[in-house]
């Protein structure tokens, strides 16, 4: 999207009253149950109104390609359902309303709700909520800034919802909101950090462990916003300083060498001390690859970060490393330490996020 017709979009938000988001909380289903007290079901249609559901509970499926509600057919492609409290999807609870659609590969289920307070469930999700409110706030508007660049694409492209509610996009699990999550967001509302009027790519990570890492290195993002800074404030974090253990056999199935590993070291560095290769031998066999397949292959968790020393200890390979997560954007055990200096969450974004502005966009 050329950045003047990205304004445009953007200044058109100010119109509504509370600008809101559409959550696919679940796509490709062959059927669902909905439930909620005092449930309501209304077909999506004109002139269609809302009836309510005997019992506070309706079933939709998608039987030989016909729309069902509780077994009858419905003439209408899909059916939004509201209720008195909180809404049962499957195993989920959302607020608000629930539409069921039929979508190119079966029943999608899309959650409308106000922005605001889907950015508060997902710092919920993201952040622990302990951390000072400007740590909070800094986290609430790179959640926001995530949420309406993929709004603007989404509407775009004529999508009928904008997120997906898995790692994908952002975590959204729904139920009650926690009040510090919703100050946060409520602090900020409509705040969103742009580049040249679009919405940047706020990535985030739990712990840096000292300097962040380029957008480039760490997920071959090349972004001017995304560049490696100081931070130094991480040190309080649990995955500050860690070690991780991997026995010779695993670390050679890791390498794709099918046998136990003789010996690993680190070929190539970033320029923040990452390691960008590795070369991993078994016996006369030798294989090189990047760091960062290295690390999904053993396991994101198990692995924290690619900031380490590896070398041999016994039957095993140890690594000793600093740091978890990716690198880029945003650290929130760093923010949490800037917060606790006493900086805003202006502050906290403009040292992560150099050369961006903060717009409030709604």
């Amino acid at each position: 999207m050329r950045p003047l017709l990205a304004l445009l979009v953007l200044l058109a938000l100010p119109a509504r009253a509370e600008e809101m988001v559409r959550i696919a909380v679940a796509t490709g289903l062959s059927r669902v149950e909905i439930s909620g007290e005092g449930l309501t079901a209304e077909p999506l249609r004109e002139g269609a109104a809302p009836q309510p559901v005997k019992d506070g509970r309706a079933r939709v499926a998608l039987e030989k390609g016909e729309l069902r509600l509780d077994r009858a057919p419905l003439a209408a492609p899909g059916v939004r359902f509201r209720a008195a409290g909180p809404l049962r999807v499957g195993e989920a609870s959302v607020e608000a309303e629930v539409e069921v659609r039929r979508g190119a590969a079966g029943l999608e289920v899309i959650h409308d709700l106000p922005m605001e307070r889907y950015v508060a469930a997902v710092l919920a999700g993201e952040m622990p909520l302990s951390f000072p409110p400007a740590a909070l706030e800094a986290q609430a508007v790179a959640a926001r800034t995530y949420a309406v660049g993929k709004k603007i694409e989404a509407e775009q492209a004529g999508r009928l919802w904008h997120l997906g509610a898995s790692v994908l996009d952002q975590v959204y699990k729904g139920g009650p909101l926690d009040p510090r999550a919703l100050r946060a967001a409520q602090a900020t509302a409509g705040e969103v950090l742009a580049k040249d009027h679009l919405p940047v790519e706020a990535y985030f990570h739990s712990t840096c462990g000292g300097r962040t890492e380029r957008g480039q290195d760490a997920l071959g993002r090349d972004l001017p916003y995304l560049r490696s800074v100081e931070c130094g404030r991480c040190k309080e974090a649990p995955k500050a300083r860690w070690t991780a253990r991997f026995d010779a056999a695993e670390l050679g199935r890791a390498a794709g060498l099918g046998r136990p590993a003789t010996e690993a070291r680190i070929t190539a560095r970033t320029a923040s001390g990452r390691a960008a290769r590795v070369e991993v031998s078994a016996g006369s066999r030798r294989v090189a690859l990047a760091a960062v397949a290295l690390r999904q292959r053993l396991g994101y968790e198990r692995l924290p970060s690619l900031w380490f020393e590896v070398e041999r200890d016994g039957r095993a390979f140890r690594f000793d490393g600093k740091g978890s997560g990716h690198g880029a954007g945003m650290c929130q055990w760093g923010a949490a330490g800037m917060a606790r200096e006493g900086a805003g969450y202006r502050d906290i974004l403009a040292w992560y996020y150099p050369g961006t502005e903060l717009l409030r966009m709604y």
